[in-house]
């Protein structure tokens, strides 16, 4: 805060002599100060000390992501993700994913807008992609879930599925084929 009345005070217990301090504003100067103080009072402000946090993370989740499996591998591209003016830039995308019932999600780090994901177990697979820049990781694409087949290519133009207006005469319905390596 630009007046000392109207800064936020943090204190420590004991003899600490750090803090972490959250909820600062993106891309915003802040000006500190450190003061003792006990029983009798406050003593003398420290020096003061200027910092500016870094940009918010990108806000888009990136978008329109399309796939395509063979076997036991996933090919995923998406739309690349713009940061507004004061957002972070983009340094790369991280691509969660786990198996469905499962907790712990594995991350692939690109620089690209797209990735090869393993699936090496048969299964539903649960996949989602997040920019990241120096301000931390942006918003999360929606999740899209593909189902890993042993053998066989599965295709997926696009995951957004839109909602139908009650005056829509007509719907357009997007299906996963899956072609098998060999015949039955």
């Amino acid at each position: 805060m630009e007046q000392e009345d109207a800064a936020e005070t943090v204190k420590t217990r004991g003899n600490e002599s750090s803090v972490i301090l959250t909820g600062l504003e993106g891309n915003t100067l802040y000006h500190l100060t450190v003061r003792a103080y006990n029983g009798a009072g406050y003593g003398p402000p420290s020096s003061e000390v200027s910092a500016t946090t870094k940009k918010s993370p990108p806000s888009q989740a990136p978008n329109n992501l399309r796939w395509e499996q063979q076997g036991s591998q996933l090919a995923l591209g998406w739309e690349p993700v713009r940061p507004l003016a004061n957002e972070s830039e983009v340094m790369g995308y991280k691509v969660f994913y786990r198996q469905e019932g499962h907790s712990n999600s594995q991350v692939i780090e690109t620089q690209k807008p797209q990735a090869v994901v393993p699936l090496p177990e048969a299964g539903v697979y649960i996949i989602e992609v997040r920019a990241y820049g120096e301000g931390g990781d942006g918003t999360a694409s929606s999740q899209i879930r593909v189902p890993s087949y042993s053998g066989g290519k599965v295709t997926s133009a696009q995951s957004t599925l839109h909602s139908l207006s009650p005056s829509s005469s007509s719907a357009t319905l997007l299906l996963a084929l899956m072609i098998p390596s060999a015949s039955w």
